[in-house]
């Protein structure tokens, strides 16, 4: 084989034909994203409880279905919001759960099975499970025309937009985000109904039999079966208005269109509203199926989208809101950027290092493995998104290192005197087994963040999976084709010019020698010096601030906002409105697009959908022409924003990296009474408020919410003909109407909505007025059998995993660490002499939990990984002693980078960590190849084992430069990701250095060869 690798110039062009074939193939049909897609273990349960206050809808609704859900054996945290009138309830599943379909199909199924145990006048329980994911891309309709916005117009737009991209191949999921809820509003004549001695549920119950949407049985004989229906289903506004309540006695019949007025309108008020600079509209938002090219699914959405803008009216206006291809193009443009200026760099070091002949060998290397490592991202569906694409970039200076020690040992052994075959075949028997173990280790390294579960690890593991392809790829490739093309192509020179062999440095050679001479003349005095360094490092570690993902450097920004819980949709729309035209005056702006009552669609892939039926917030999407505008503008809107409205909570927000949390600081207190635990709550807050950088605080326990009491004379009503559910019920149809029956319009449910025809529904006083009307159709003042008024009624009450909870959130302005204003808080605390009462408990959230989390479960498997690292180098050179040098060497590696992120001002975060686990295998990999080298002296006296180390010093030096070079494209390349990680692992590779030519060598010698001394 290697004899035909050197020999046969075909097998070797078949060789590389392969590897091109496959590899280009590969980067036409791997699917591409902007960032890896997390699991969808996220999922939201809303379930309506009219007129109920938030004690009941706790203690009817979200108890009953939390005990339910609760038989999911995959849930781990489940959390709810007992608001008046509606339950919500979040879910989160394992980190082991990757096939998630079942699971939700489970969780409705035990839904359906307790919606027997909530109250009558309940509606079914939704489950939503789409709210973990982003939309690939968003387009907005919004009114252009005279006059009142025609939601209903634009409505029917979007919804042909919905159905066109449905239709389109490689679409997930597209939604309708602000549409109006159309309804039949039949408003009845209260009057009219006194004289025909009618009372509204009467007319209730008789619109409700009269829709024939019911199975009438099925007609089964011996030669066929036919399902049996009756006909005159409620199906248009006609037929509503024909249905007969009545029939005097003169046989007259009375229809509904006679007491009451119908009309076909959106539903008021509207659950959820859209603003689209400045104007109200819809959104439609499309996603994409992971397995697709974005930018090829984008194209086709763009045609979509452009055939039908050609047949909208002119009053109606479409523009695109977001698209995700413009920032994954951007993202892998700027990647693929930094992969060539790292080639380039490379090539330039070991034109230098090595000469034009072996450089040339060499870099192509580089080329082949990255081919490898996207033919095998192919089959192993790792997709081309930000990570796997960094993992090549990270791989860049790693990947050559294999080729690097197998050409220029050949070369050594071609100017020794050994022709082509010969020096291939002893240099791959030589380093086989140590470039293996090499390799193995370095793979093992990245092995935590592979397994890693959760979110964080999938968000990660791109960038370990691709460097291990890469890996692989590198030393398949050199061993084979590299090893073969160096014994063709070498030809050694008996006057070599320093193009062809390599610069010679002669004033570093000579500090080199008489520094190695020391160490090995001293190698207890070597080896404590050169450990100072790391132990500097892992002192200076201790001052670093802690830090979970940096913000992501992104042109765009959200703003969420909170009224007080009272206020309604309608205020909330004013404010809004209020707060977008101050933003759109500003010229940095250049689009607006808000959500009301709910959550903007999410543009961003950590961005959760967690605010369903909150008619007090509201969040918006604003894209700037660039994120340096976006990072100068957010500190300075929230400045202003304070300053002027002062009477809702405004936050300006970065988009972050990583995981999603709601908070950057929170505590969570647990406990059973609900007046204590708000107690215990604000003195949290207010100690939160008086830290520095700290712009706002919340407690989800929250102030109360007004309530009109109706306290009605029970022997009065009694004595009108009128029960405590006659007034319920008829108050409930005076304000907000009762649902009768619907109408079937394809495949949508319109809702027929009844309502009296009190003409003030909407002030407190006007209550007493209402007339109520009995059974036998005779009225009566509301004031005269009952008294109103207003009380304190709980907003929220918020529970976690079944108990009750406060938490108490904290956000800071841009730029600073949680963990600073955390530390900062438990001083406080602290100095203040807080503590809880007993029953009650504290626990931190936030960004603090997740990156503990995250760290734990990196962590958690290291154990079997270190036992697997260890075996393998134990197994590769058979001594204990020789482990133990390699391990002291990868310890120390990590206090290396941790001096250098503190030496260039950058906070620890789990970037960092992801770099030092990286920079551990590249310490191993240096030590291997020195130790192998030392192993194979005969000799093991000083000078043999200053040849050895000499004889390694080049490709030891070039490999350390060519990793150096391959991450600095990352270090230049801006914001607050990359730079650490990059720091972390190619500042701390050049100081490992130290540890591979000096610190290994010298406890060699106090450990394998002390009779040298």
């Amino acid at each position: 084989m290697i004899r035909a690798l050197v020999e046969n110039g075909r097998i070797a062009g078949l060789f590389i034909a392969l590897i091109l074939v496959a590899g280009f193939g590969a980067l036409s049909s791997l699917p591409r994203m902007e960032d890896p897609e997390l699991t969808n273990r996220f999922a939201s349960v809303v379930t309506p409880l009219p007129g109920a206050s938030a004690e009941r809808v706790e203690a009817l609704v979200t108890e009953v279905l939390e005990n339910e859900l609760r038989r999911l054996e995959q849930l781990k945290l489940i959390t709810s919001s007992s608001r008046p009138g509606l339950s919500v309830i979040q879910l989160e599943l394992k980190d082991s759960i990757f096939d998630t379909k079942p699971v939700w199909s489970r969780a409705r199924d035990l839904l359906n099975d307790a919606q027997d145990k909530l109250p009558g006048d309940a509606l079914d329980p939704r489950l939503d499970d789409e709210i973990a994911y982003a939309f690939t891309s968003l387009v907005g309709l919004s009114w252009n025309g005279p006059g009142e916005p025609q939601l209903e117009v634009l409505n029917r737009y979007a919804k042909e937009i919905e159905s066109q991209l449905r239709l389109l191949a490689g679409t997930a999921h597209v939604a309708i985000v602000g549409e109006p809820r159309e309804e039949f509003l039949v408003t009845l004549d209260g009057n009219r109904l006194s004289q025909l001695q009618l009372s509204p549920s009467q007319v209730a119950t008789r619109l409700q039999n009269a829709d024939a949407k019911i199975s009438a049985g099925e007609l089964v004989n011996n030669s066929y079966r036919a399902q049996i229906e009756v006909t005159g289903e409620l199906d248009s506004l006609n037929r509503i208005a024909q249905v007969p309540i009545k029939i005097n006695d003169n046989g007259q019949v009375v229809r509904l269109t006679d007491v009451a007025d119908i009309q076909r309108q959106p539903k008021w008020p509207a659950a959820e509203i859209s603003l689209i600079n400045g104007e109200t509209g819809i959104i439609i938002g499309a996603r994409m199926l992971a397995e697709f090219r974005v930018d090829l699914w984008t194209e086709k959405v763009h045609q979509t989208i452009d055939n039908l803008e050609q047949i909208l009216p002119s009053n109606i206006k479409l523009e695109w809101l977001f698209e995700q291809q413009d920032y994954t193009q951007a993202r892998l443009s700027e990647l693929v950027e930094s992969l060539l200026l790292g080639f380039v760099l490379i090539l330039l070091v070991l034109l230098v290092t090595l000469g034009w002949r072996n450089a040339v060998l060499v870099a192509m290397a580089l080329p082949l493995t990255a081919l490898f490592t996207l033919t095998v991202m192919k089959y192993y569906g790792l997709p081309i998104h930000q990570m796997s694409v960094t993992g090549l970039v990270v791989a860049l200076g790693i990947m050559v290192d294999n080729a690097i020690v197998i050409v220029d040992a050949i070369a050594q052994r071609r100017r020794q005197g050994d022709n082509a075959v010969a020096a291939v075949s002893k240099t791959i028997k030589h380093f086989w087994l140590p470039l293996a173990g090499s390799t193995i280790t370095t793979i093992l390294a990245f092995m935590p963040i592979v397994i890693m579960p959760g979110p964080a690890g999938e968000f990660v593991g791109g960038i370990a999976l691709a460097v291990i392809f890469a890996l692989i790829g590198s030393y398949l490739i050199s061993h084979t084709l590299i090893a073969g093309l160096a014994g063709r192509f070498y030809r050694p020179s008996t006057s070599p010019k320093w193009f062809q062999q390599g610069v010679q440095v002669l004033w570093l050679q000579r500090a080199f020698r008489k520094s190695l001479s020391w160490a090995l003349m001293h190698p207890q005095r070597s080896a404590l010096l050169i450990s100072l360094i790391p132990v500097l490092g892992f002192y200076a570690a201790g001052k670093l601030p802690e830090q979970f993902f940096p913000a992501s450097d992104r042109d765009m920004f959200q703003i969420e906002v909170r009224l007080d819980p009272s206020r309604s949709i309608i205020a909330t729309e004013e404010f809004v409105r209020n707060l977008d035209a101050e933003l759109r005056s500003l010229s940095e702006i250049e689009r607006v697009a808000w959500t009301i009552g709910n959550n903007t669609p999410s543009f961003y892939y950590n961005l959760m959908q967690r605010q369903s039926g909150t008619p007090f917030y509201a969040q918006a999407m604003v894209k700037t022409p660039h994120f340096s505008v976006a990072n100068a503008l957010i500190p300075e809107l929230q400045q202003r924003f304070d300053s002027q409205y002062p009477q809702a909570q405004i936050l300006v927000r970065k988009l972050e990296q990583g995981p999603p949390f709601n908070a950057p600081v929170e505590l969570r207190v647990f406990g059973p009474d609900l007046d204590q635990l708000q107690t215990i709550g604000e003195a949290l807050r207010l100690a939160l408020t008086q830290v520095d950088h700290v712009t706002h605080t919340r407690a989800t326990l929250s102030a109360a919410t007004p309530k009109v009491t109706i306290d009605v004379d029970e022997e009065s009503a009694l004595a009108a003909g009128l029960t405590l559910a006659d007034v319920a019920n008829q108050l409930r149809m005076s304000t907000s109407g009762v649902v009768g029956a619907s109408v079937l319009e394809q495949t949508q449910s319109i809702d027929i909505r009844l309502k009296l025809d009190e003409s003030n529904r909407l002030q407190t006083d006007a209550l007493e007025s209402i007339t109520l009307l009995s059974k036998q159709g005779n009225g009566v003042v509301l004031a005269a059998i009952a008294t109103t008024d207003i009380s304190a009624s709980r907003s929220v009450i918020p529970r976690r995993d079944g108990e009750r909870v406060n938490v108490i959130e904290g956000y800071i302005e841009a730029g600073i660490l949680p963990s600073v204003v955390l530390t900062a808080l438990q001083q406080k605390l602290a100095e203040q002499g807080f503590s809880l009462p007993s029953g009650y408990r504290l626990q931190i959230g936030g960004e603090s939990q997740k990156r503990d989390e995250a760290v734990s479960k990196l962590l958690s498997h290291i154990g079997i990984i270190m036992v697997l690292l260890l075996a393998t180098i134990v197994l590769s050179f058979n001594s204990f002693r020789i482990t133990a040098i390699i391990m002291l060497s990868a310890v120390q590696s990590i206090g290396l980078g941790l001096l250098c992120v503190y030496l260039f001002n950058y906070p620890f975060g789990f970037n960092v960590i992801i770099a030092l686990l990286g920079l551990m295998g590249l310490a191993i990999n240096a030590a291997i190849v020195i130790l192998a080298e030392l192993e194979a002296q005969p000799s093991k006296d000083i000078d043999s084992i200053k040849a050895a180390v000499l004889s390694c010093g080049r490709h030891i030096g070039s490999t350390t430069i060519t990793t150096v070079g391959g991450f600095t494209p990352l270090i230049l390349s801006g914001g607050g990701f990359w730079p650490p990680f990059a720091i972390a692992i190619a500042g701390g590779t050049l100081l490992t250095t130290l540890l591979s030519l000096l610190f290994v060598p010298a406890l060699y010698v106090l450990w394998k060869a002390p009779s040298t001394r």
